[in-house]
């Protein structure tokens, strides 16, 4: 293999920008002389990606939040294409974010031949199935990360590997809760209910009101719990504090430290995403939300094909974890939910059992290949 090897990363959310920068790490640390640029984060950036713009940071999801960034997107599009026109690098890694990635999937394929290496796929299997074919035309390998996939591409004839769930890889399980709760600032004889609505802007701005009543509610049944929110690397404690008044509730914001604060929890309650598996995987009694503008829900959601949106039930094919979506996730709602579950130890217990079959399913254990590896093979090809 050539020692100078140029790698485009394209990652337009948070949770694609950290996956990528975990293997662009790895690579890295094996290849030092790899040569990485893109559009990405803060993850990727700290992974050593040249990055020529920051999708990241915008958390632009839902047809309201397109149209409002437009000008963005337009902008970052034109910087990617010309970048690759004057680079010319040996592979092309699109990492989710399919309205723009397969979009450029095609102008990288028809007008420069690039080869692309298309990471975590499109939820075709839920909606926009027809993306499929754009995907069988413009993109050379899918690297599927959930196990159901693969026959689907095969069916379609795509050359595709399953290189196993990233959030498995990557998630740090801390050895003691104790310790953890110490180095958190969360009290140690209180039990925790952990607060995660979302990584972008206008999750939060739709879901916090929501939470801060719930929260109030529990607190008052419940006056030993204790509330704490992570906030996400997109976000800063003030954009929390800014939209709802804390004061009156016993709570702790800690930055980013997702993953020891849902270990150290007791009962979580998460927006729909990247977030809810984590908390799947670390086996928690937990309820996952979602609310969408107006605008997504009416066009978007009546379009969707599956019976669950949370991937710990889609994976199971049953309600494991409770959903509250759109207009049942009300406070009323809610404060039902939670209230249940802190009324009924054996609800908990149940939900937990249930949960601890996910880990092993989506394992590298079970991968056709690690995903540094299959960049390594993509660049041979």
């Amino acid at each position: 293999m050539s020692q100078t090897k140029h790698i485009v990363v394209v990652a337009g959310e948070e949770s694609g920008d950290q996956h990528a920068a975990a293997f662009v790490r790895q690579l890295k640390q094996s290849h030092p002389e790899f040569q990485f640029s893109g559009i990405g984060g803060q993850h990727m950036q700290d992974a050593g990606v040249q990055l020529i713009s920051d999708l990241a940071r915008y958390g632009v999801t839902g047809l309201s939040e397109i149209l409002r960034h437009a000008r963005k997107i337009r902008k970052a599009f034109v910087q990617i294409t010309q970048h690759l026109e004057q680079t010319r690098p040996q592979l092309l890694i699109l990492v989710d974010y399919p309205g723009f990635n397969l979009r450029l999937a095609k102008y990288a394929k028809k007008v420069l031949n690039i080869r692309i290496l298309y990471y975590i796929s499109p939820q075709i299997w839920a909606w926009k199935a027809d993306r499929i074919h754009s995907i069988r035309q413009y993109v050379d390998k899918m690297a599927v990360i959930l196990p159901f996939e693969k026959a689907i591409y095969q069916k379609a004839g795509v050359p595709v590997a399953f290189v196993g769930h990233p959030l498995v890889e990557r998630m740090t399980v801390p050895e003691s809760i104790a310790e953890t709760k110490i180095k958190l600032g969360i009290p140690s004889d209180k039990r925790i209910l952990a607060l995660l609505p979302g990584s972008r802007h206008n999750e939060i701005k739709r879901l916090l009101p929501v939470l801060k009543k719930v929260a109030k509610n529990v607190v008052r049944a419940y006056p030993n719990l204790h509330i704490v929110i992570p906030v996400a690397r997109s976000l800063t404690q003030r954009d929390i504090t800014s939209l709802v008044s804390l004061k009156k509730l016993p709570i702790t914001l800690v930055d980013q430290q997702a993953v020891p604060t849902v270990y150290c929890s007791d009962f979580v309650i998460v927006a729909s995403g990247t977030a809810s598996l984590e908390c799947a995987l670390l086996t928690k009694p937990m309820c996952i939300i979602y609310k969408a503008s107006l605008l997504t829900y009416i066009i978007a959601f009546r379009c969707i094909r599956i019976k669950y949106l949370g991937l710990c039930n889609l994976l199971q094919n049953k309600m494991i974890v409770p959903e509250l979506l759109q207009y049942d996730c009300s406070v009323k709602e809610l404060t039902k939910l939670m209230l249940d579950l802190l009324n009924d130890p054996e609800k908990s217990h149940r939900m937990v059992r249930r949960l601890q079959t996910l880990k092993q399913a989506l394992s590298a254990e079970q991968a056709d290949i690690s995903m540094p590896d299959l960049i390594l093979q993509e660049l041979e090809s």
